[in-house]
């Protein structure tokens, strides 16, 4: 989920740094497995349930604008290292935003756990070492908005594939074998924020409260045991969701000042501007009108032509009454 970022362009070669804290809960129910029980031979079904909170969560993200609408969007986050470009629709002086930011995000996460065991010649075994790697890929696109005024929103949908890697010892001493697991899941995610943001000087305090739901959950599970066959199973269902309220503070540098080379471009860009809407106007076109094939559409009437102060001189003069026919 994306914390504190406003709809707004940050401006070209301005920056915008914010570090969010807060609460973070989550629950997730994987898809049911069916199986039977290996003794009775009855029909057994497996379904997990995993909660989470967390507190204090932080996420950081950077902002650098490249131009007055576009900019570079770097996050950091639980789903890990997440660079996206954030487009604002319209222009940096009106009152209300709208801006699109496509994202991608790649996250790793390693881990191992082991008791160790000591015999009476005080040589040291591993009991039971398990280790594991998790590895997750995101992509997709929010739409966000904001006003002047502080208010800002957002609402984003993601992919979402994750691969968990486990490999543990089972029994003990020359009993123990080795088993793997392998976990592939693929979830859709629909999330959504809400926030104020309120200025102090160049500082931004901007409380918010953003949450994610998984409405399908896609999971394959492989198991392999040393010695015997892979066991392989697909399912599919389950649900999950996640909420986050918190605050941001943020801090945003002022926009870089155009160079002398900028300053001509924008120049140029406005008189071609003007030029433009000049020659429609004098061609009878709307000015709100925008085809640039205008331009080479020869079968549009001419605008009717209003006489010329010149040409009164060529027309008959109008006929004068005498004075008996007024009478």
């Amino acid at each position: 989920m994306i914390q504190g970022q406003m709809a707004a362009p940050v401006g070209r070669g301005a920056a915008d740094v914010a570090v969010f804290a807060g609460l973070q809960y989550g629950e997730q129910i994987n898809p049911r497995y069916d199986g039977y029980n290996p003794v009775t031979d009855e029909p057994l079904n497996t379904e997990e349930k995993t909660t989470a909170l967390s507190v204090p969560n932080f996420e950081a993200n950077l902002q650098y604008g490249f131009t007055d609408n576009v900019a570079i969007n770097v996050h950091g986050s639980s789903a890990g290292f997440q660079p996206g470009v954030k487009i604002t629709l319209n222009d940096a002086k009106d009152d209300a935003h709208f801006a699109l930011l496509p994202q991608v995000a790649f996250g790793y996460a390693s881990m191992g756990q082991a008791t160790n065991l000591y015999g009476g010649n005080g040589v040291r075994q591993d009991g039971a070492p398990s280790t594991g790697t998790s590895f997750t890929f995101l992509g997709g696109l929010r739409l966000m908005v904001s006003h002047k005024s502080g208010f800002y929103a957002g609402a984003g949908y993601d992919f979402l594939f994750n691969r968990n890697f486990n490999k543990t010892r089972i029994g003990q001493g020359n009993a123990s074998v080795e088993q793997d697991t392998i976990y592939s899941t693929t979830a859709h995610q629909v999330a959504l924020n809400l926030g104020f943001s309120i200025q102090l000087g160049f500082i931004h305090i901007r409380p918010e409260v953003a949450v994610a739901f998984y409405p399908g959950i896609n999971q394959n599970r492989s198991v392999n045991t040393a010695g015997s066959d892979t066991v392989s199973a697909n399912a599919t269902g389950g649900f999950g969701w996640a909420i986050f309220p918190g605050f941001a503070i943020a801090v945003q540098s002022p926009k870089r000042a155009l160079t002398e080379e900028e300053r001509d471009e924008e120049a140029e860009k406005k008189k071609a501007e003007q030029r433009r809407l000049k020659h429609r106007r004098n061609r009878g076109l709307a000015v709100e009108e925008d085809d640039d094939e205008d331009d080479d559409d020869d079968e549009r009437p001419a605008p009717k032509k209003r006489p010329a102060r010149d040409d009164d001189d060529d027309r008959p003069a109008p006929k004068k009454k005498n004075i008996d026919e007024w009478d």
